[in-house]
């Protein structure tokens, strides 16, 4: 009989225990927050090519206006000059009249298309293409 009543104190104590502990569990992390850099001129440089399937999301913002979402989807044994094109496609869509687009290869050029236009803004904000490198940066 004793064994049983320490037996039934310790499992007890182990579910109030375990209940506290999950009571107490820690706030979930805050997202992460990517700087927006707003330039004049800059290009997207890719190399290599697809191994698998995958997706790559921007966003694109001209400085003053909603942020734009971009996505392309991959399939295996994409060469990145094709995904330059996809992405180029998709940013021509999103653009507008303030912003002059030239792809060449794996190289998408971006500039602001008058003195007065407003700068703009690129951020990767998922990649998932295995074998493809995907570079931003000032032009």
């Amino acid at each position: 009989m004793r064994s049983f009543t320490a037996f039934a104190v310790a499992v007890l104590v182990l579910i109030t225990t375990g209940g506290w502990a999950l009571a107490q569990a820690p706030p979930p992390a805050a997202a992460v927050t990517l700087p927006v850099v707003y330039m004049e001129a800059m290009r997207i440089q890719l190399g290599g090519k697809a191994l698998y399937t995958g997706n790559v999301k921007m966003e694109f913002q001209i400085r003053g206006q909603d942020a734009k979402l971009i996505s392309v989807d991959v399939i295996p044994n994409t060469k990145s000059d094709e995904i330059a094109r996809d992405l180029y496609k998709q940013l021509s869509l999103v653009a507008g009249s303030d912003v002059k687009l030239k792809q060449s290869g794996d190289r998408i050029t971006l500039e602001k298309a008058s003195k007065n236009a407003p700068t703009f803004s690129i951020r990767i904000t998922y990649q998932s293409i295995i074998g493809v490198s995907l570079l931003i940066d000032k032009d």
